[in-house]
């Protein structure tokens, strides 16, 4: 999978579930699986992309998807994580 076109498709998840979440639509858990694992994904084929305290945070949101909080988590992993990985690619051309 390519980094940029598993970051769009976040981006396109986030959007759909904005507003499924102020509709309290119970659709949003089908989509909260798909960010999660599209997380999870990223976060394997990349290593050390993982942010602070990934796990627990990880944890959370698996066991909360149906919960704002969790969703709200799971967009900043996504935020934190790709930072981080175009951290690491700039150290890695330095």
């Amino acid at each position: 999978m390519l980094l940029h076109n598993a970051f769009d498709k976040w981006n396109d998840l986030q959007i759909q579930l904005v507003v499924l979440f102020k509709e309290k639509d119970t659709a949003r858990l089908e989509l909260m699986e798909q960010g999660i694992q599209l997380l999870e994904a990223i976060v394997e084929q990349e290593g050390q992309a993982a942010p602070i305290n990934f796990a627990e945070r990880f944890t959370f949101i698996r066991n909360n998807k149906h919960n704002y909080t969790a969703f709200k988590q799971l967009d900043e992993l996504f935020k934190e994580t790709k930072k981080k990985i175009a951290r690491l690619r700039a150290q890695k051309k330095e």
